[in-house]
């Protein structure tokens, strides 16, 4: 796509969630059902991240991985010190979440080195703690996946 293509699809996604009423990064966020939301994050049609967590009066009582992949890998089952490692730090990000409100604490994620261990530039957890607030959006925007 070009440079303009994306503009112009970029301004059409802000437009219609501003339009239909759903919280945009700034936006004052509203209140959420009660049950278990699930969503993702996909990449060139690759599922890497699969979040399920469930809210209650907005403030996460659970959350959890249902996957959590990078070319392949698997870092919640590998073997690799260096996968397990990383698959550790995205695990504690998520659980950041658990007992906040899910419209106070989100933002959270974009500074990960506050609360999860060992976060560098090698293990990338900064940057893939992004793929994770994508996957929690998606699934806030789906709506409850069961009550």
């Amino acid at each position: 796509m070009n440079r303009l293509t994306l503009v112009l699809l970029s301004i059409l996604v802000v437009g219609t969630l501003i339009l239909t009423g759903c919280a945009t990064p700034g936006s004052e966020a509203g209140d959420h059902e009660d049950g278990t939301y699930r969503g993702a994050f996909l990449d060139r049609d690759e599922m890497q991240v699969n979040v399920q967590f469930t809210l209650e009066d907005n403030t996460v009582t659970a959350a959890r991985f249902r996957l959590l992949q990078y070319g392949g890998s698997d870092y919640l089952a590998d073997d690799d010190a260096t996968r397990q490692s990383i698959g550790e730090q995205h695990v504690q990000a998520l659980e950041h979440l658990v007992g906040k409100n899910i419209n106070d604490s989100l933002s959270d994620l974009y500074e990960p080195g506050d609360f999860v261990d060992d976060v560098d530039g090698f293990a990338g957890a900064t940057i893939r703690a992004n793929k994770i607030i994508s996957a929690v959006r998606d699934a806030l925007n789906r709506g409850v996946y069961s009550y």
